[in-house]
């Protein structure tokens, strides 16, 4: 495992060099993305996701038509390897309200990525994955730096189905430990540069200590890098965890003083596992840090086709504030469509739009942010 994937995982990567210096190709319009993230839509069927997590940050989005088309897709990509000022050299295929995998073309993108040389990240349930983006993504040319993400959160079938709201009988949890077992496997014969973590959310439906033994057994056994124990997060549209599988503070304390040495203890060279409480570190009580520089670092490609901010605010509900219909307009012309005339009442407009819409970080966005806000103050007030 790299440092760089334990530093992503804990939260501690830097994306720029200093504030000031983001502030200035801000206002040269000299910036380029750290990052893109695509979260493709589902072209057909009426689920944009297979899943109905009740902890998710897109749980509260609408399946609208509106969609990038597969040409255009791929059109855009090129477009970012090319810009102005240097090329996009990081691709994250990740959703809001999605799964990157359900996207009928994923095979096709990851292609485009992967011919360009650029970073490759990926965050998924990983229900399913072709043979040809396994084989994609574990090719010996793969960038450095280039990771999947599996989102796991159980120990157990029974836990699996509990914590992702899955209304079939089937046996999804093995199918994943399967699917990440192969990717593994592959990557390891190949000496791929594919960085493997797995993600448990910790709920009030999987974090007994026999499930959780289990579910570290399992996911070691695959032969993922890393292991991230964490907490869900309030998505938008709820005001209180009451009547959700989100444990309250209290409950997330116990979980911690209870499972911490149980986690350490299957912690090794081969593989790192770690158990964060980044809110509780960290402090984070508001749903959004303000000023926020997300628009510029990891912008996202949303599902119904417009660039949108960040990660955050991939879905049709935050139109007013996204940069662009990118069926209609270049990435390019998109990102660096904004007014720098004033910066500071620039951001207390999109600020505006930002609070109204309830757009919330997640816990990346929150510990960049906060150093802008220490750099700058709380300038804009919104």
């Amino acid at each position: 495992m790299t440092g760089q994937l334990f530093e992503r995982i804990a939260y501690k990567h830097k994306y720029f060099e200093t504030p000031e210096a983001l502030l200035e190709q801000v206002i040269n319009k000299t910036v380029v993305p750290y990052q893109v993230e695509l979260q493709p839509g589902r072209l057909t069927g009426r689920k944009i996701c297979w899943m109905e997590c009740p902890y998710c940050y897109g749980a509260s989005s609408e399946n609208v038509s509106d969609r990038l088309t597969p040409e255009r897709y791929i059109d855009i990509m090129r477009q970012m390897t090319d810009g102005p000022h240097g090329g996009v050299a990081k691709i994250i295929f990740a959703g809001y309200a999605t799964d990157p995998l359900n996207y009928e073309h994923i095979d096709d993108l990851v292609e485009i990525s992967r011919h360009h040389g650029q970073i490759t990240g990926f965050h998924s349930k990983l229900l399913r994955a072709s043979d040809r983006l396994i084989d994609l993504l574990t090719r010996q040319d793969a960038a450095a730096t280039s990771y999947m993400t599996v989102s796991v959160d159980a120990g157990s079938s029974e836990s699996y189905n509990t914590t992702h709201g899955v209304k079939i009988s089937g046996d999804v949890y093995h199918r994943v430990i399967e699917n990440l077992k192969r990717i593994c496997q592959l990557r390891d014969q190949r000496r791929s540069h594919l960085d493997m973590a797995a993600n448990y959310l910790l709920t009030r439906v999987n974090s007994d200590t026999k499930t959780v033994e289990q579910g570290l057994r399992d996911i070691i056994d695959t032969g993922v890098d890393v292991i991230r124990f964490s907490f869900p997060q309030l998505p938008r549209g709820s005001e209180s965890v009451d009547g959700t599988v989100i444990p309250n503070r209290a409950e997330i304390e116990e979980i911690y003083q209870r499972l911490k040495p149980v986690i350490d203890d299957h912690t090794s060279d081969k593989t790192n596992v770690v158990l964060l409480d980044v809110d509780g570190e960290s402090a984070f009580t508001e749903r959004r840090t303000l000023p926020c520089f997300a628009r510029f670092i990891y912008p996202a490609i949303s599902y119904d086709g417009y660039l949108s901010n960040c990660s955050q605010s991939g879905a049709p509900h935050f139109r007013d504030m996204s940069l662009g219909n990118l069926q209609e307009v270049d990435f390019w012309d998109a990102f660096y469509n904004y007014d720098t005339e004033d910066i500071w009442l620039t951001y207390e407009l999109q600020h505006t739009k930002i609070t109204k819409n309830d757009c919330r970080c997640d816990r990346k966005e929150h510990t960049v942010n906060r150093i802008f806000q220490n750099a700058f103050g709380n300038k804009p007030h919104a």
